[in-house]
């Protein structure tokens, strides 16, 4: 009896030291508490938005929100009547650094915040502006990187978590709050996140309506307004509905508890214009409400977004641009892929051979197809066209040849899908991160010769992949010739004075001069078959101009036959 009661006593004290050394090992996790309000500010309709934290230890807080995120500047002009409620004395705001001090208080009292998040653009529906806060009477439309502020010693190390709770408060009954984390839900706590993830995230409400589907017993919903001419919101669910099961499939991963599209028109005269940004749990969508928007776009927008799910959310980038041919470029590759291979919205492999054969015919068309990949950084991308569509042009041609190359050498056995799958249990088991190293090392298992020379060839210096040698390894039929977009014409930086004309180009053979102002102008980038139209000023007088933006070069293009269609989809 005495024997037990010792041994008890010390099997006690361990348990006690073990949990002591825990507790010691592993920090409280911080907590934020945010209340999200529909209110007003000088008779515009806005969010406000409560915040409230613990303070940093021994020092000032500093709460952070960019200045300059996703190719936007000057997003404080969106925030008003920033306010310290209690715990802190007066703050300063610092918005080109991107955030604002919160001196310390005389107590460890919890800090509350408040401030208000307006429209600051007419627009609400230019998609140039998609990416600004969009704050209406009747809905909202925000990212968390412009709605949220989060304090900066909660970010101090890598995979930072906090426990986060969001209530909303204003709306009635028949107003819809959605987001990243939820549907329909005033409170919301949503347990021990990652920050990271928390801040890549979609928040909507008002006058959306959400569909709903189960898919292997995990809910998808999709959050649309407006009324829509191009497509039925049916047949947009049933489209959202096949994709996820097809992507699912693929990465034979059905792990996902809760998913949600948001999606919302914009306005365009002329042509038509789609963008989405894949998020945490979420992608967001905005497309041209218009009879020239095809429900084809539509399918590409879904697709794409959803493969970021797994390709550069699950899969991470270690450096952000530096990465954009996997991330983006890979993206695109599995998008037409996968549409392909499950049959959705009814393609085949017809639909796979014509997107090759597009990227070809636009990596040949842009003016910076020989780039560098270090010239893909933040400022080009964001302000060039030709350089933010190279990552996705380039990287989708990689993955082509890669994929075909392990196939070959494989004799069938393995493809780049055995590599994807590989990443995405790494990065998920061992928190890797990709870059060139990474990637290269990886691919090396499915290959015989080593891919380093390759990879930095063809991704880093940016030179031109030996496709047609390619295409004659396989076996492939292929022609060679294409008609590529040409512009023919570079614009000034406001896109109101014509700089410099081709004088080999059509443009030029259609009276396009250097120093011509543009009164109007009507272009469908990327067609060679739509008509630029352009009304010029020149001397004083108007000068019309129409002509087709293309020219002839000597490419090769697949042949969609009987033959290449079983060659590319064994």
């Amino acid at each position: 009896m005495h024997l037990f009661t010792e041994i008890s006593r010390g099997v006690a004290l361990a348990i006690f030291f073990v949990l002591l050394a825990a507790c010691q090992t592993e920090p409280a996790v911080p907590e934020l508490d945010y209340q999200i309000s529909k209110s007003q500010w000088d008779s515009l309709p806005a969010l406000e938005v409560r915040i409230k934290f613990q303070p940093a230890a021994n020092e000032a807080s500093r709460l952070d929100f960019s200045d300059t995120a996703w190719g936007q500047d000057s997003l404080w002009n969106t925030i008003r009547d920033f306010r310290v409620l209690s715990g802190a004395g007066h703050p300063l705001v610092e918005r080109d650094s991107g955030w604002a001090v919160i001196p310390r208080g005389e107590a460890d009292s919890p800090v509350e915040v408040s401030y208000k998040v307006i429209q600051d653009h007419v627009a609400s529906d230019n998609p140039g502006l998609a990416y600004r806060p969009v704050v209406q009477q009747d809905y909202f439309h925000v990212f968390a990187h412009n709605l949220l502020m989060v304090p900066g010693h909660y970010r101090q190390q890598e995979g930072a978590r906090a426990a986060i709770r969001i209530s909303w408060r204003g709306w009635d009954e028949t107003a819809v709050i959605h987001n990243s984390f939820g549907s329909r839900q005033r409170d919301q706590d949503l347990g021990i996140l990652d920050l990271d993830q928390f801040m890549s995230a979609i928040y909507t409400g008002g006058d959306f309506r959400v569909y709903s589907r189960v898919i292997e017993g995990n809910p998808i919903h999709l959050a649309i307004r407006g009324e829509w001419i191009p497509f039925t919101e049916q047949e947009a669910m049933d489209m959202l509905t096949e994709t996820v099961a097809a992507q699912r499939s693929f990465w034979k991963d059905h792990s996902q508890p809760y998913f949600t599209v948001t999606m919302r028109p914009f306005e365009l005269e002329q042509g038509s214009s789609f963008q989405g940004t894949g998020l945490t749990n979420s992608f967001a969508a905005s497309v041209s409400n218009n009879e020239f928007t095809d429900f084809q776009q539509l399918v590409y927008l879904f697709n794409h977004e959803l493969m970021h799910n797994w390709v550069g959310h699950s899969i991470e980038n270690e450096a952000e641009e530096a990465q954009y041919w996997f991330s983006e470029g890979f993206t695109e590759y599995y998008t037409a892929k996968n549409i392909a291979a499950f049959g959705i919205a009814g393609n085949d492999w017809g639909y796979y051979i014509e997107a090759v054969n597009d990227k070809i015919r636009q990596m040949a068309a842009s003016t910076v197809q020989g780039a560098p990949n270090s010239e893909i950084n933040y400022e080009n991308f964001w302000t060039n066209r030709d350089y933010q569509e190279l990552p996705y042009n380039r990287g989708f041609l990689f993955a082509f040849y890669l994929d075909q190359e392990i196939r070959a050498v494989s004799e069938g056995a393995n493809s780049l899908d055995n590599l994807m799958r590989d990443l995405l249990r790494e990065s998920r088991g061992k928190g890797a991160k990709l870059n060139g190293p990474y990637f290269v090392k990886k691919a090396n298992r499915y290959l015989v010769e080593e891919l380093g020379p390759f990879y930095r060839r063809h991704i880093e210096e940016g030179k031109p992949l030996p496709l047609e040698a390619l295409f004659r390894d396989l076996g492939l039929e292929y022609r060679l010739g294409a008609d590529l977009f040409d512009l023919g014409f570079d614009f000034s930086p406001e896109r109101d004075f014509v700089v410099a004309v081709d004088p080999e180009s059509a443009a030029y053979a259609s009276g396009v001069r250097a120093g011509d102002a543009v009164v109007s102008r009507s272009i469908y980038m990327g067609a060679t078959d739509r008509e630029v139209e352009l009304v010029l000023r020149r001397d004083g007088r108007t000068v019309p101009v129409r002509y087709l933006p293309k020219r002839k070069e000597s490419i090769p293009q697949i042949l969609d036959t009987p033959g290449n269609r079983e060659l590319l989809s064994k």
